[in-house]
């Protein structure tokens, strides 16, 4: 399957999803846009529940991108209770398969049937395939983009978008050699 540029970005129409799966991010203003389109998620009551995903700091003594995105989340008045603080992962797959340990151990999730992936627009493809592979088919994911920053209305007018997007289609393109299913 080929894509162009302009098919790294997602967006699924959902009204509700049983939890929302974050995906951090190192720089400070992609992570601001995730955890603040995910508190919007909450705050509209279209799913209950956060499971804060982010890498490990850069220096020992910062708090991991998860840590600042449940600051973020509390200082908007979102109950601790709607938060999962994960350890930091290295990459994706790491995400998707600590979120199917979870699915089955954490018995806030264990009913859940369907889960809202918050990222940035030009990231969601990528992050919906890992997903997909990494979690049992009854899930349903929904892919629900920053509406900030990057999106699929401005990649094509800055230089910074363009990159995104085509860095986004070489890293699907390793994920379609490494034995990912793209479609």
């Amino acid at each position: 399957m080929s894509f162009s540029s302009k098919d790294v970005f997602r967006e699924d129409i959902f009204q509700q999803a049983d939890a929302a799966v974050v995906i951090g991010a190192p720089d400070p203003t992609d992570l601001q846009q995730r955890i603040a389109a995910a508190i919007a998620l909450v705050k509209a009551k279209r799913t209950p529940l956060l499971l804060l995903f982010g890498g490990r700091p850069a220096q020992t003594d910062q708090l991991s991108e998860a840590s600042r995105m449940r600051d973020a989340a509390l200082s908007t008045g979102i109950p601790d209770s709607a938060l999962i603080l994960t350890e930091p992962v290295a990459d994706l797959a790491e995400a998707a398969k600590h979120t199917q340990r979870m699915l089955k151990s954490d018995p806030r999730l264990q009913t859940a049937r369907s889960l809202a992936l918050v990222s940035s627009a030009w990231h969601l493809l990528r992050v919906s395939i890992v997903f997909k592979k990494h979690l049992p088919r009854q899930i349903s994911l929904y892919c629900h983009p920053t509406p900030d920053g990057i999106t699929a209305r401005n990649w094509m007018l800055e230089p910074r978008g363009k990159a995104a997007a085509e860095n986004e289609l070489r890293l699907i393109e390793k994920l379609a050699k490494n034995g990912y299913p793209i479609r």
